[in-house]
């Protein structure tokens, strides 16, 4: 038998002839077919061994008994079908005729095919049902296989099963186009033949070798390969093809609308290639095919876009806040569950009604605005409004209404937002304002109220003292008052200037501590600076800090009396202070006999006899930047890490300095524990942080950190 099967069709009618042989030109490509009229040529083809199988028709074969003798001797190789358009007496049948077929009835050409291809591909014996169909019968049933079709397996065995099947090609593939990965990805099919390796991909692209699918991506039109060996590009499965003796492949591209889903490759092994009318065929193939795969992925884009709507929907339901949807006039299209509990209306109650149902005249001339604004200024996507709903009622409820334009509609443009509920955050706005109004209130009532009559009394015993001369009596009136100007300036640092610092300037830590140093009288201190650098701060509230940090040095580090505050006013960024040996609280002053050391300076001052002091002892106050973390000094750093302020004083325990910074802590009797108070606060608003520890001297060290150099 030859590698492509040869059918030989003989009738002395030639309308019979080409009858016989046009069902079997296209749909069996292993088939060639040879057409003929004359039963000598027909006797020399069959005994020269040229064909498979002899189709005739029962006049032409009780005509020519020659015909029937050399079928007898090439019997069973090749078998003789005969075909008659009546019934045949059976005692006629012979052993070398394989089966009568008759030619009337609507499925004649189909049945005829199918018989052929059975006899010649199969084998001889007897026929089974008939497989296979001319041209237009083949489309029309990969047609009615893919009406359904709706999974890559659907496709697959309406397409690659069909044009497979009796034969008609070797092998058939369907292969996704991905553009992102830039590759074609075959689907695994059942058609291909044994040892074909169908689990690969096909690259395509500048990062690919040429190849076929190149040019039919570029071009999108079909490339027919005539001699898969020998053409230049490469051909997907080129070894496969060759191994299983195909000689020709088609590759077309499977596309819909201007997109590119995929590519249906058919090979076969006819020397022939592909006629024609295969091409057009298998294109028409291919069109249904890509039509079929943009219907699926537009029912899959359809899909998950209704998967998304109904997530969205979902969402939309389950947020407490109000959601609604208007059109172009302002009318509600939607509206969640969410919005209707906060105005009590029905669902049926707000749809079609206007948003104005809701707000008051200002509130609608609000939101308007806000609109225009939106339509004016395409970068802008959404904004935030105030606005009072009005609930069905009769309630008031404050929201934010966050605005944003629907897509473009023609000339019509609606509107989407969300409200939200604000009447706590309303609530707590009044509540801080009512607190800020009275704090500026306690302000005021310190200032003038308490500071006015402390004057007053300082006056007095500035005179007295001229008068009368100087009495240990009224120094101890006079430190008393110093004290509780001392106390009034940190209380009205804390209530004007507690809150967080929203704006700085650049400063230089040594200007800052000059200034500090110079409003704190240090007759038996001093200072030194050992580095400084830029910092970003509040310059009153931090000379505040210092000031505080400074006297605490001075009065803790010290016992000589003589060390006197200046009389400046806080208000001016300055601060009155004084030293003392048995005051003091915000220092954190840890001496167990503090109030023996009261009675005893009572004592001193009631009685003329009573020990002279001893002279103070020098106190040495350091500031500098602390290093950076990368150990460079962070002066030679463009940015700051934060500074300290030390002393060689007696210093704090470790037990006092863990509440050292409590406004209700103190060691003293007469203070407040409001003056390291103040300075944490101070940190604080600028958001830094300090701590306090023990210097090298043993002294008192607080360092402060996450302090910035310039100003955000």
């Amino acid at each position: 038998m030859n590698s492509q099967n040869a059918v030989l069709c003989l009738s002395t009618d030639a309308d019979v002839v080409e009858r016989l042989a046009s069902p079997l030109r296209w749909s069996y490509p292993r088939i060639s077919v040879v057409a003929t009229t004359e039963p000598d040529d027909a006797v020399s083809r069959i005994e020269a061994g040229d064909v498979d199988c002899v189709l005739a028709d029962a006049e032409t074969v009780e005509s020519t008994p020659a015909v029937l003798a050399a079928v007898r001797e090439q019997y069973p190789a090749v078998p003789l079908l005969l075909l008659s358009t009546s019934d045949i007496d059976g005692d006629s049948v012979i052993a070398e005729i394989v089966d009568f077929v008759q030619l009337d009835g609507e499925d004649a050409d189909a049945a005829l095919g199918g018989w052929v291809a059975n006899a010649v591909v199969h084998g001889s014996g007897p026929a089974t049902h008939p497989v296979g169909s001319p041209p237009e019968d083949t489309v029309h049933d990969i047609k009615r296989l893919l009406v359904d079709a709706s999974s890559p397996m659907d496709i697959e065995h309406a397409v690659c099963n069909q044009l497979t099947d009796a034969g008609r090609y070797t092998f058939a593939w369907v292969g996704e186009y991905d553009p992102g990965e830039r590759q074609v990805v075959p689907w695994v099919t059942s058609t291909a033949p044994e040892e074909w390796p169908t689990s690969r991909t096909f690259g395509v692209g500048a990062r690919a070798p040429d190849t076929v699918l190149d040019d039919l991506l570029r071009t999108r039109e079909t490339q027919i390969v005539d001699d898969i060996e020998a053409h230049p590009a490469a051909v997907p499965w080129r070894s496969a093809a060759l191994q299983q003796g195909c000689v020709a492949a088609a590759f077309l591209p499977l596309a819909e609308n201007g997109d590119l889903h995929g590519v249906l490759g058919v090979y076969t092994d006819s020397e022939n290639g592909f006629s024609d009318v295969e091409r057009s065929v298998l294109e028409e193939v291919a069109e249904t095919t890509a039509h079929v795969l943009d219907s699926i992925a537009v029912r899959g884009e359809i899909d998950q876009q209704e998967r998304v709507l109904e997530r969205y929907e979902r969402l939309v339901e389950t947020v407490g806040d109000g959601m609604y949807a208007l059109d172009s006039e302002g009318h509600f299209m939607t509206v969640n569950n969410g919005l209707l509990e906060m105005t009590g209306y029905a669902r049926e109650g707000l749809l079609g009604e206007h948003v104005s149902i809701l707000l008051d005249d200002d509130d609608s001339a609000r939101r308007r605005e806000t609109v225009e604004r939106l339509e004016n200024d395409p970068d802008r996507q959404k904004e935030a409004v105030e606005i009072t709903i009005n609930c069905k009622d009769g309630t008031r409820v404050p929201c934010e209404n966050q605005i944003a334009l629907l897509p473009q509609d023609d000339s019509l443009r609606g509107t989407v937002g969300v409200l939200r509920d604000i009447t706590e955050r309303k609530k707590r706005e009044r509540e801080l304002e009512r607190q800020n109004e009275r704090l500026e209130a306690f302000a005021r009532i310190v200032s003038h109220d308490l500071r006015n009559p402390l004057s007053v009394a300082q006056g007095y015993v500035d005179l007295l003292a001229e008068q009368v001369g100087d009495l240990d009596a009224l120094d101890n009136v006079r430190d008393g008052l110093n004290r509780m100007e001392d106390i009034i300036g940190d209380v009205l640092a804390l209530a004007r200037h507690g809150q967080t610092v929203t704006e700085t300037q650049q400063l230089t830590l040594d200007e800052v501590v000059t200034d500090a140093w110079s409003n704190v009288m240090t007759q038996k201190a001093r200072i030194e600076i050992e580095s400084s650098g830029a910092i970003a701060a509040d310059r009153s509230r931090l000379l505040r800090s210092f000031e505080n940090l400074f006297r605490n040095a001075v009065e803790h580090g010290s016992t000589s009396p003589d060390s006197q505050p200046r009389q400046d006013s806080v208000e001016h960024g300055s601060t009155n202070s004084r030293s003392q040996t048995d005051d003091s609280v915000e220092h954190g002053s840890t001496s167990p006999d503090s109030q023996t050391q009261q009675d005893t300076k009572a004592q001193s001052a009631s009685s003329p006899d009573s020990q002279p002091r001893q002279d103070a002892v020098k106190v040495t106050v350091r500031v500098g930047l602390l290093p950076a973390v990368d150990g460079v000094p962070t002066a030679d750093s463009s940015r700051s890490t934060g500074f300290y302020v030390e002393d060689d004083g007696p210093g704090m325990p470790e037990e006092v300095r863990k509440n050292a910074f409590d406004s209700s802590f103190t060691t003293s009797d007469e203070g407040l524990g409001i003056g390291l108070w103040v300075v944490r606060e101070v940190a604080s608003a600028h958001g830094w942080t300090v701590d306090v520890t023990e210097s090298e001297s043993g002294g008192a060290r607080f360092e402060f950190r996450d302090v910035r150099a310039h100003p955000e």
